[in-house]
């Protein structure tokens, strides 16, 4: 999906909740909106993902304020607290078997994914104190767009999966799903940030979830960036999505990224797991307002024998 003109409002409400969050003096609150907008309208035609402007202009920011791991008390408070209801997740979802255990902790997944404090046109109002009620509140809606049984399908069938997290607070139940994953013997790989950008998951962060516990492939996709970047990853997350039989994304920058160039990998089936947070978003799935989304994107071609 590449940026449109309605993005450029939302870009503007991003920045300004990120500088009130973070408490910055009023000039430098200033000066950082003036860059920001200086940037905007160098790019005002920039055909790129929407994603990959939001990672410039938090760059902006943390360049100014000087700053290399901003939020990092919230991002704390989102990883405990995703720690603490997973646990009760992992419980309940010991009693399910197959597709409905799949389905179980997908609609987990993507619920958490509402668990975000940089939420682009929204602003950065979640509470970590509400973040327990904010998740049963997404998961008692069910999914909007539900093609889970879908994705089982591709996840049974696939030797090779990538597993893309989103944000910080969603790692504990990423862990699970990528868990379920690897127990039908696929060979799973997670890409993570290689440095701090409003809430995504960092390498730091999968370790602190205790992620290299769930049988799977732990690499670095870049540097700091909001979601993957196709401009900007690492060699190994290039080699990985290459291989992959199934590509999995969580969140809505990753949805950004793969609906424009996911077909660079035409042999993957591409899902896509996230909260719709904005009207352009959820309009192209046919839904009305924020909506829970789990979906494939892409059906991967057949390889042929003898590749890989």
């Amino acid at each position: 999906m590449k940026s449109t003109p309605r993005c450029f409002g939302c870009y503007i409400d991003d920045m300004v909740g990120a500088l009130e969050l973070l408490d910055a003096p009023n000039t430098t609150k200033s000066l950082v909106l003036r860059r920001s907008l200086s940037y905007l309208a160098r790019h005002l035609d920039n055909n790129d993902p929407p994603s990959y402007t939001i990672t410039a202009l938090h760059r902006i920011l943390k360049r100014t304020l000087n700053v290399t791991l901003p939020f990092a008390d919230l991002r704390q408070a989102c990883l405990e607290a995703g720690i603490a209801v997973a646990a009760g997740v992992k419980q309940k979802s010991a009693r399910l078997s197959g597709v409905k255990k799949f389905r179980f902790l997908v609609e987990w997944a993507v619920a958490a994914n509402s668990l975000d404090f940089r939420t682009a046109g929204v602003g950065y109002g979640l509470s970590t104190a509400a973040a327990k009620k904010t998740m049963e509140n997404y998961h008692s809606c069910g999914l909007s767009i539900d093609q889970s049984s879908r994705i089982y399908a591709a996840a049974h069938a696939a030797s090779t999966i990538v597993y893309i997290p989103d944000n910080v607070g969603e790692l504990p139940f990423d862990k699970l799903l990528i868990a379920e994953l690897a127990s039908r013997g696929a060979v799973v790989t997670v890409p993570l940030r290689g440095g701090a950008i409003t809430s995504d998951a960092m390498m730091a962060d999968a370790l602190a979830a205790g992620m290299d516990d769930s049988a799977c492939k732990l690499i670095l996709a870049g540097p700091d960036t909001l979601g993957i970047s196709f401009s900007e990853m690492s060699k190994p997350l290039a080699l990985a999505l290459a291989k992959a039989d199934l590509i999995i994304a969580k969140g809505q920058a990753n949805y950004y990224v793969l609906s424009e160039f996911g077909h660079k990998y035409p042999h993957a089936t591409i899902a896509c797991l996230f909260t719709a947070k904005c009207d352009t978003v959820w309009k192209a799935f046919g839904c009305n307002e924020k909506s829970s989304i789990a979906t494939i994107i892409q059906g991967g071609a057949p390889r042929r024998r003898g590749t890989k």
